[in-house]
């Protein structure tokens, strides 16, 4: 049987680390994890590398231990190079593999401290962060395994958005631009929820999402902006009445699908007459 071990108290390196091994290492997935106190001096654990099916992570001195290097790495990124040696590159399609590598090189800067440049660290929101959520386990007493088993449920989250992030920005190229009273909007049809999100960064005043199996569509303004949905809620209700929409009180949300009321009736508009209601109106001049 093979079997990971790691640090008591673990990280979210060593969390990332072990669950790079047993969701992405070939014949490593149902390997059993265990805990050991990590040493405070620089010698190895004896035989820690010598065992082909046990893997030493962020302890024991050996190759998947960075603490006797000066180095600017981590477990983490330790453990991806290995993965990526031992698989040469196959198993991952593009999206995912750039996914990994992002998540990798953020937990590499969690590690090193170098979150320190984050201009956010000092808000509030810092603190709903993945590594300080795990901290905050292990002060609660969380067993070593349920701080695992969590961290292990939160990369698969984190891993899942990345993948849709990345998705998104090539979605976002081939959506339809239009002008909106209020600027420049953009509609895409697609799943990828993140198109929302990465189109508002993008500089778009207005995202428009219409799901090509649902049909539902959710359409996003920016919270600094003047838009107001109101008179789109009120076209789009009067054009397909047999549809449900939302209109948030912030006047800049406007849904006809939503997750948390799976009931809503989806529109039978297309994406190009949703947008046309939010297109900037046409003045002609007489002559």
């Amino acid at each position: 049987m093979k079997k990971i071990i790691t640090h008591i108290n673990p990280d979210t390196d060593a969390i990332a680390a072990v669950w790079l091994i047993k969701r992405f290492l070939p014949g490593w997935e149902e390997a059993t994890i265990g805990f050991t106190k990590a040493g405070g001096d620089n010698k190895k654990i004896a035989g820690v590398d010598e065992n082909a099916d046990i893997l030493y992570v962020d302890v024991g001195r050996g190759k998947f231990d960075h603490h006797q290097s000066g180095e600017i790495s981590s477990a983490t990124k330790l453990i991806w190079k290995y993965i990526q040696k031992q698989t040469l590159g196959t198993g991952f399609k593009e999206t995912e593999r750039l996914a990994i590598q992002e998540l990798v090189e953020v937990e590499n800067e969690i590690d090193n401290a170098r979150d320190l440049k984050w201009p956010e660290i000092y808000q509030p929101r810092y603190f709903f962060y993945f590594h300080l959520i795990v901290d905050g386990l292990r002060g609660c007493g969380e067993s070593d395994q349920q701080v695992m088993e969590y961290g292990f449920r939160t990369l698969d989250s984190i891993l899942l958005n990345l993948k849709a992030k990345i998705k998104a920005a090539k979605e976002l190229k081939k959506g339809i631009v239009f002008a909106t009273p209020w600027g420049k909007g953009i509609g895409v049809e697609t799943g990828n929820k993140q198109v929302l999100f990465r189109g508002e960064v993008g500089g778009y005043v207005v995202v428009v999402k219409k799901d090509p199996k649902t049909g539902g569509v959710q359409i996003y303004a920016r919270w600094d902006t003047r838009v107001d949905l109101t008179n789109a809620y009120n076209q789009y209700k009067q054009l397909d009445r047999q549809s449900d929409w939302f209109l948030h009180a912030s006047k800049k949300l406007l849904l006809n699908q939503a997750s948390v009321n799976p009931d809503m009736r989806p529109t039978k508009l297309t994406l190009e007459q949703i947008i046309a209601v939010l297109k900037k109106p046409v003045h002609h001049t007489g002559g």
